[in-house]
């Protein structure tokens, strides 16, 4: 007897895998570039993008909360806001993975990954600000605030750029510029080879997984006009 999921259970199946490997990616690139004990290099956010780019605003929404479990526990939970007032890191990732699969269906991934986390950024700010205001005036400064936010931007601008390579076909040219990039950090961070190499091979496996769906999707496509 032949098993075969429907197409909403490989969805959910591929958007928890993803969001997993998501985590895996934030920790290790909090580990290999940390501005200070609160602001870490984050590049969960590659799961969310992919998932919801080619799944849809829901599987997107449901991969960024998936994707914001380590950050939420590290800089919520064991950081300086706490468990309840560090839920908003869930909400935040959530929001652009929804945000970016209604973007998706119109444009490109380089333009609809940075409009989509522009209601994250905003909305991260007003948390900041509040918590900043309320909470810890003199832990939280502006200068903090300023740095989570760029960090953010410039995690963004990266994956965009990364998945409409991808998106293109362009998978050599996005490996070989990964590497690159790989290599300038491990010259900045000559300790973390082991680190370096697994955020590699998640990278590749995020990547491949993408370009598999993608062809998958044209095929189909492409069977569907000449049944007509």
């Amino acid at each position: 007897m032949r098993f075969e999921l429907n197409t909403r259970c490989r969805r959910l199946l591929i958007t928890l895998a993803a969001g997993g490997l998501g985590n895996v990616l934030a920790y290790l690139s909090a580990l290999l570039i940390s501005v200070q004990p609160q602001i870490a290099f984050d590049l969960s956010h590659l799961a969310t993008f992919a998932v919801a780019i080619y799944f849809g605003p829901y599987y997107g929404l449901l991969a960024g909360a998936i994707v914001s479990i380590y950050p939420y526990i590290e800089f919520g939970v064991l950081g300086m806001f706490g468990p309840a007032v560090g839920l908003p890191i869930i909400m935040g990732k959530a929001m652009t993975g929804w945000v970016c699969g209604v973007l998706a269906r119109w444009m490109h991934p380089y333009r609809a990954i940075p409009l989509s986390f522009i209601p994250e950024c905003l909305f991260t700010f007003l948390f900041l600000k509040a918590v900043q205001t309320w909470m810890l005036p003199d832990v939280l400064t502006w200068g903090m605030i300023s740095d989570i936010l760029i960090k953010g931007w410039v995690e963004v601008l990266i994956l965009s750029f990364v998945l409409e390579t991808v998106s293109r076909r362009h998978i050599v040219e996005t490996a070989v510029l990964l590497l690159e990039i790989f290599i300038i950090t491990l010259l900045i961070h000559k300790q973390g080879i082991n680190i370096l190499a697994l955020l590699l091979i998640i990278v590749f496996v995020i990547m491949n997984t993408v370009d598999f769906i993608q062809q998958n999707r044209e095929a189909k496509k492409q069977d569907t006009a000449g049944d007509d």
